[in-house]
């Protein structure tokens, strides 16, 4: 079989930490119990559950909707070393309007704080997430300030003391919804959703939570700008914030992206786990380099899906990472189930692998590791993550079971189903440390390719040798 040559960028990942860990929450609404149920959630990858979610009325009592209590949930969830809030409120017309009333009413006020710190003491809640979507006017923006503050009043009297957080809109979009500088100092975290800058109420197409843009938002925007809005305009602290992670996209009845939105929904909201298999279904993957998110357009020009993937969600935690916020939110946990695994909280939860306390194999020593390809199916680029870690000394050596010198002779290659070499990514000698390549498959057919690291000491023997292989899908 003849050879091909493909493009093979490298990229070299510092392996020192930021310093503070990251906290990746992931909400968790109530209905995903059945299809995402606590026995199978991936739980290294979570640092916090925002359990979503009970509402408010408006004398300040709690609507706790039938179903919702799942004490195997939080058990489990502390059994792994994650804290679980409850999420109060969320896209609701009804908690919208009972929260108004509740919040011009001091009895009201104190009675609701009252009941949260009470409903989360007795289910062995950590704390509470405030989800108003949104107060409406300015005596709205003044009575939330008051209800945080007596929720803040109500929390600290509780030990361990109950944590309090907030999901905020992307931007500052119809007014000064929330008084930040009144109430920054109440909350522990704020989750800012930068997501939905686009859909169904959009006059086009157009991504759903883009890194980057050029335009000053209105009903527009993306994450930079957001994160850039709280910190400078509104003076909330960087480490109190974290960037919305989106396991869910718009479809939109359009020609191309940027293009007219069409009908009677313009646009409607879909998983993950119902988006990415039309990858198979002739629907083609573009790249957004400006926005740094994938969209999807299908064979007869349509519509246009924006969404994450792997290649995506990753970058927005690296983001994360880089502009030292509190870490990434995520709507919603399960919304990214393929063939029974996570594959967007997977990609997470990697990608903060050196940061945070989610690692799957410890970060030191440094052990030898091949990552899944992501995004996976891929057309044409993907990348490839893998760790080179140190050689120890063969047992009767001396200073046997020491890691000695940091390097290895390094190859990674690329077969087809038949056992055929397709390419060779990798073939020389690495110093210990974690690397990243680029790697884009123009000329190859669609179809599933098996790519396999060996890793063997300097001195070229067997001892300490290593040998690991994963399949990608290629859909063209």
């Amino acid at each position: 079989m003849a050879k091909k040559f493909f493009i093979v960028s490298l990229f070299v990942i510092s392996a020192t930490a930021w310093g503070a860990d990251k906290m990746v929450v992931g909400y968790y609404p109530s209905w995903m119990s059945g299809t995402f149920p606590h026995t199978v959630i991936p739980w290294q990858y979570l640092t916090h559950i925002a359990h979503a979610f009970i509402g408010p009325q408006a004398d300040g009592q709690l609507d706790v909707p039938s179903g919702f209590l799942y004490p195997q949930l939080v058990t489990a969830a502390h059994a792994n070393g994650v804290k679980v809030v409850v999420s109060v409120g969320g896209w609701n017309t009804t908690y919208d309007d009972n929260f108004t009333a509740l919040a011009a009413d001091s009895t009201a006020r104190r009675a609701f704080a009252d009941n949260v710190k009470q409903f989360c003491v007795v289910n062995g809640y950590d704390g509470a997430d405030i989800d108003w979507e949104y107060p409406g006017s300015p005596t709205d923006r003044t009575n939330h300030a008051l209800m945080i503050h007596a929720l803040r009043q109500a929390f600290d009297s509780v030990v361990p003391r109950l944590t309090l957080s907030m999901a905020g809109p992307a931007t500052n979009w119809s007014g000064q919804w929330f008084d930040f500088e009144a109430t920054r100092n109440d909350f522990d975290w704020i989750g800012i959703m930068t997501y939905d800058f686009y859909g169904n109420w959009s006059a086009v197409a157009g991504p759903n939570a883009p890194l980057y843009g050029s335009t000053p938002p209105n009903d527009l925007g993306w994450a930079d700008f957001s994160l850039s809005y709280y910190r400078n305009t509104r003076g909330v602290a960087v480490g109190k914030l974290l960037i919305g992670v989106p396991f869910y996209g718009w479809t939109f009845n359009a020609a191309a992206m940027y293009g007219t939105s069409t009908g009677n929904p313009k646009a409607i909201q879909e998983q993950y786990a119902v988006i990415a298999p039309r990858l198979a279904q002739g629907w083609m993957r573009t790249w957004d380099a400006a926005g740094q998110v994938p969209y999807m357009q299908d064979a007869a020009h349509t519509k246009v899906t924006s969404y994450d993937d792997s290649e995506s969600v990753a970058l927005k935690a690296e983001f994360a990472q880089a502009k030292e916020t509190a870490g990434v939110i995520i709507w919603a946990l399960g919304e990214d189930l393929i063939n029974g695994r996570p594959v967007l909280l997977e990609a997470v939860g990697k990608a903060l692998r050196p940061v945070t306390g989610i690692a799957e194999e410890p970060a030191a020593p440094l052990r030898f590791a091949l990552d899944q390809n992501y995004p996976n199916p891929f057309n044409p680029t993907t990348r490839i993550r893998y760790t080179v870690g140190r050689v120890v000394v063969p047992s009767g050596a001396l200073l046997s079971g020491v890691e000695g010198p940091a390097s290895s002779k390094v190859s990674l290659i690329l077969y087809d189903l038949l056992g055929r070499e397709v390419a060779v990514l990798v073939n020389e000698r690495k110093p210990a440390g974690s690397y990243e390549i680029s790697f884009d498959a123009n000329g190859l057919a669609s179809g599933v390719y098996i790519y396999r690291l060996t890793a063997r000491p300097t001195d070229g023997g067997q001892a300490g040798a290593f040998t690991q292989s994963r399949t990608m899908v290629l859909v063209k």
